[in-house]
């Protein structure tokens, strides 16, 4: 594009943000309108005749309305520096290579053009005329400050809020100081990921007021989405070549993919569901992340276990994806070519390689006392009824020898040692006393030949005093696995606990699908409260959804926080399930969210960036 910014007057003009009757106004409109200013910001209203006669537009008022709300002089101004601020992104490396093709624009304008990140911190600024060089400085409209609304008032900034070209003339800005400028501005909105990733906003003297201001920079901003689809093309393109350097063997899946893409060949087209696709990409990135190269198993949703094979696609500039390679575990078979099936724990569900390997050796333990350990809420319990059988099963809590009196609960044990036909299930013995353990000792050697059988939990091995004899007494120790470390089992746990709940809730049995975005959310928990956790929050979401499909929006908002990448500390934690919150009741409107929190829409985004929380997300 070759035209040039000059200052010529303009009769008529009307833009997204702005409707006026004319570009540079009259006296007498001039005179208007900051009568209407002085009432406003006087009294905070005006009237509605009077606004319309003045040509104000409803975006201009609305941000009028907001200044006063935030409690701004306008008068003078106070600079808002965010101190480190990345300054070399994706974004200003499009944009610095796009306005490389318009320096002989900008030496010819006497204008300034400013590229703001999506808070409305500058990132960039291009100025060929000193004076106004000098105004921006005066003014501290400089790389690394804010200029959002809630910095700087009213100007084109106000686009990263209505989310359309905006121009602002002259009065039209909430500060007085920047009576003297007309700023035009346009959203930059990423063309793949359909975010609001910046704005370009350009600055000229009042009295240089044209409508090439803005279709100017509306240009740009279009040169800028269309690099932006380029280099998402060239990512693509990258991880479509390295799929096909890879896709040699078309026998054995292979999977490409990053955050955007999946590419498969047929093979594992077949094998792979929408839910494993989520859960491979979750694998993928935690394997990126942590740089490790070694195959893992992991169990698709049909139950077939495979090994995965991570390797890191990198582009020219950033990483593409990662390539994966799949391959199918070869089930153990007789002489005579059966499959030997896996063994199974009665009631409990798993497929992974850790559970697989728990109930091999739980197999094993066909006789003898057993000692189950793993962390609170792993499901030990249900792990001991199982391998007890079809034999009734009395369970005693340990801990409560601690409440009721290590005598009196010596006493209960022996007396249901004495009634019990099947197992008995010493729940928590690791929390007895030294006396008490050596007493449980006591009776399981002095009952090793009768038909009663021992199986206790605990959370993990003892390691000093009379507990460790206790510990000595069991023939097999057994380790459930935390769910954290079997997360390729939890789409069956989420069926199995769905069934579970809805009894619970007296519903009838319902076919109950958890789709792909909740299950990947979910798979991002700690899941310090293991299978219990995961069974309160399934009931939570059964209770306020009646829907068959369960998506990552059904979810509780403090699930969806959590699911954020980086740890929270507590007060972190209740911040982000109220922005959450907010953020679901405005149906992902960041600026309706902010309102109803009170607070700017830069400091939502600020403290969304802070917190860790994906704005991408559908649980919005």
């Amino acid at each position: 594009m070759s035209t040039i910014l000059s200052a010529r007057p303009v009769d008529d003009y009307a833009s997204s943000g702005s409707n006026p009757r004319h570009l540079r106004r009259t006296e007498d409109d001039a005179a208007q309108l900051r009568r209407v200013r002085e009432t406003f910001l006087t009294t905070g209203s005006a009237d509605p005749r009077t606004i319309q006669a003045a040509g104000l537009s409803p975006s201009v008022l609305d941000s009028w309305r907001r200044c006063m709300r935030y409690g701004l002089d306008s008068i003078a101004s106070r600079p808002v520096h965010t101190g480190d601020v990345d300054l070399d992104t994706p974004l200003t490396r499009v944009v610095d290579s796009i306005i490389r093709q318009r320096e002989a624009v900008l030496e010819q304008s006497m204008c300034g053009l400013n590229l703001t990140d999506s808070e409305g911190v500058v990132l960039r600024q291009w100025v060929r005329d000193p004076a106004l060089g000098r105004w921006f400085e005066r003014h501290h409209v400089l790389p690394s400050v804010s200029v959002d609304e809630t910095a700087v008032g009213t100007t084109s900034g106000i686009c990263l809020l209505n989310e359309r070209p905006t121009m602002v003339r002259g009065l039209e800005h909430f500060r007085e100081e920047f009576a003297s400028v007309t700023s035009a501005g346009v959203p930059i909105v990423h063309p793949v990921t359909h975010r609001l990733v910046g704005s370009l906003n350009l600055t000229s003297r009042y009295e240089d007021t044209s409508p090439v201001l803005l279709s100017w920079v509306m240009d740009l901003v279009r040169d800028v989405q269309r690099a932006y689809q380029e280099t998402a093309t060239r990512r693509e393109r990258t991880l479509l070549d390295a799929y096909l350097t890879e896709n040699r063997d078309t026998r054995h899946p292979l999977v490409a993919l990053n955050d955007q893409t999946i590419i498969t060949n047929a093979t594992a087209a077949r094998l792979l569901t929408s839910v494993d696709q989520a859960l491979l990409w979750e694998h993928a990135s935690r394997a990126i992340q942590e740089s490790n190269p070694d195959p893992r198993q992991l169990v698709l949703t049909d139950g077939t276990v495979v090994s995965v094979r991570c390797r890191e696609v990198s582009g020219a500039s950033e990483s593409a994806g990662a390539v994966l390679t799949i391959r199918p575990i070869m089930e153990r078979k007789t002489r005579e070519g059966a499959v030997i099936p896996a063994p199974k724990l009665a009631g409990l569900v798993g497929d992974g390689p850790r559970w697989r390997e728990l109930c091999r050796r739980a197999a094993a333990a066909v006789a003898g006392p057993v000692l189950i350990i793993g962390e609170p809420g792993s499901g030990k319990v249900a792990v001991a009824k199982a391998i007890a059988g079809d034999a009734p099963v009395t369970v005693l809590d340990a801990a409560e020898s601690t409440v009721n009196g290590a005598q009196a609960w010596l006493l209960r044990l022996e007396r249901a040692v004495e009634e019990s036909t099947g197992a008995i299930v010493i729940r928590r013995c690791d929390e007895l006393q030294d006396a008490a353990a050596m007493s449980v000792a006591n009776l399981i050697e002095s009952h090793r030949n009768s038909t009663v059988r021992f199986l206790a939990t605990a959370t993990q091995s003892a390691d000093h005093g009379q507990r460790v004899l206790l510990h000595a007494e069991f023939s097999a120790i057994l380790k459930v696995p935390a769910l954290r470390d079997r997360l390729e089992d939890l789409p069956v746990l989420l069926d199995a606990l769905t069934r579970k709940a809805n009894q619970r809730l007296g519903r009838a049995p319902a076919d109950v699908r958890w789709m792909p975005d909740a299950v990947q959310a979910l798979s991002r928990l700690e899941w310090h409260g293991n299978i219990t956790s995961l069974e309160t929050v399934v009931l939570r979401v059964l209770q306020g959804n009646s829907n068959r499909y369960i998506n990552a929006g059904d979810l509780p908002t403090d699930v969806v926080a959590s699911a954020s990448r980086r740890k929270l500390a507590r007060l972190e934690q209740v911040e982000a399930n109220t922005i959450i919150a907010a953020l679901r009741e405005a149906n992902g409107n960041k600026n309706r969210a902010a309102e109803s929190l009170g607070i700017a829409r830069s400091t939502l985004y600020r403290k969304v960036r802070a917190l860790g929380i994906d704005l991408s997300t559908s649980a919005f």
